[in-house]
């Protein structure tokens, strides 16, 4: 099995996609460029952002699937913003049908829509969430605004005197959250949030939720 992974951001996803991938699917190895994928490897390239990642390396990275023909799947991470999961993924699938950009049969697409953004999937992490930071706090407000480890983060709009959008206030509030941790986050230096505890606590609340639509 070999995947091709072609994601929105320049910065975050194309460090931490390998770290999560290290602990999710071990024996998938990354590899540099597109053409030497054998055996259970995988190849990440970045979009470089919106619209980018759709108007130009999305029908590039199809024409290059299609001659190197050694790809079972293709991953398409994409943010939302301001939309929901599903519109997000009828106006890819609308954008490759008016474009023509056909993928060959033998290679699978998957369309991954991060709701907002992966700021926002980060946001799940209960154990570095701060339940009563002081008034002097820069998350105090934040944590007045939106409760992230009660309520789902992909929820959380953002505060109208906020200038800017719905997914750069996840980043604000992302940063100030774990900084109350004294971690350091950053889009160019993720960091701890790739690591396996931080997965690991992200992986248990999604499977609690599952559980609670079940029951």
């Amino acid at each position: 099995m070999n995947i091709y992974f072609l994601v929105e951001g320049a910065k975050t996803e194309p460090k931490v996609y390998p770290q999560w991938l290290r602990y999710l699917i071990p024996e998938l190895l990354q590899v540099k460029f597109a053409r030497e994928a054998k055996e259970n490897n995988y190849y990440l390239l970045s979009g470089k952002g919106s619209p980018r990642l759709l108007t130009e390396e999305l029908a590039n990275s199809v024409t290059e699937i299609n001659e190197l023909g050694n790809y079972n799947h293709l991953v398409l991470v994409i943010d939302t913003d301001n939309v929901s999961e599903q519109e997000k993924i009828e106006e890819v699938e609308k954008f490759m049908a008016d474009n023509g950009i056909i993928l060959n049969d033998s290679c699978h697409l998957h369309i991954v829509a991060q709701k907002c953004c992966i700021e926002t999937w980060f946001l799940g992490n209960r154990k570095v969430y701060t339940k009563n930071p002081g008034n002097q706090s820069d998350f105090y407000n934040h944590k007045n605004f939106y409760d992230v480890s009660k309520n789902n983060p992909e929820s959380m709009l953002k505060p109208n005197q906020f200038n800017g959008s719905t997914s750069i206030y996840h980043e604000v509030y992302l940063r100030k959250m774990l900084a109350e941790k004294n971690i350091r986050y950053s889009k160019s230096d993720p960091r701890e949030v790739g690591e396996s505890y931080y997965l690991d606590e992200l992986k248990k609340r999604l499977n609690n939720y599952q559980l609670k639509l079940v029951g």
